[in-house]
């Protein structure tokens, strides 16, 4: 009875070391590098599954990300989560690991109105204030006009192009009290401040599918995809 426990015992212990090691490698590789990628302001958590006999052939069977204060381009985001399966790479003879293949994957930015506000203020906008709610973005703040800082009331809601970039489409423009035609309202806004996020430099590729506007933040949903070769 004895020799059956032990034998147990050490084809739990060899089981956990079958994939628990190899996945806390694959962790701390694969966060060392997002880190970095990323630029990153808060931490980044990644769980990998996978064993020693997948790591021999290249390959991860899922890894799930989350990240937090991410740059997408002139944004910061306040959380990135990503959802990988059947991850395949190879190794470059420099060392550097390259994805060759991913079967299945799906990635949510989480943009709140507090990254919004400091968006427009990094951009000379005065006391930025903004809603988020299903309706859409509004946004007040002080903007300058000539040597005037006139008061500026603007609504809208995001859109993505080439499933790469998030812009922003403006629906009304007040300042001052006076209404902005929507099509200089574009204009301006498109010299000023366009694209908000893009994705193209992401470790891994993904396209946005959906935008969605909720109270106090918008949800961009994507899926991840190997890019063009």
């Amino acid at each position: 009875m004895r020799r059956v426990f032990w034998l147990l015992v050490v084809i739990a212990a060899l089981a956990v070391l079958w994939s628990w090691v190899p996945s806390l490698a694959v962790e701390r590789q694969i966060a060392a590098v997002l880190r970095a990628r990323l630029e990153a302001s808060g931490p980044v958590t990644v769980r990998a599954r996978t064993t020693l006999v997948a790591l021999a052939q290249e390959r991860v069977e899922r890894i799930d990300i989350e990240a937090r204060g991410v740059r997408l381009g002139d944004l910061v985001a306040d959380r990135l989560t990503a959802k990988l399966e059947g991850v395949a790479f190879r190794r470059a003879p420099d060392g550097v690991v390259v994805v060759t293949n991913i079967q299945a994957g799906a990635a949510e930015i989480e943009i709140t109105e507090d990254d919004l506000e400091r968006y427009l203020g990094a951009r000379g906008v005065d006391n930025p204030s903004v809603h988020i709610d299903k309706t859409g973005v509004s946004a007040t703040g002080g903007m300058r006009v000539g040597p005037v800082l006139a008061t500026a009331r603007l609504r809208g809601q995001f859109y993505a192009v080439d499933g790469r970039d998030l812009y922003f489409r403006v629906t009304s423009l007040e300042v001052s009290g006076v209404d902005v035609p929507r099509a200089l309202a574009e204009t301006v806004l498109a010299v000023a401040a366009q694209p908000v996020v893009s994705v193209r430099h992401l470790p891994v590729s993904i396209r946005i599918d959906r935008i969605d506007a909720e109270a106090g933040r918008v949800v961009v949903h994507a899926r991840a995809e190997m890019p063009a070769p």
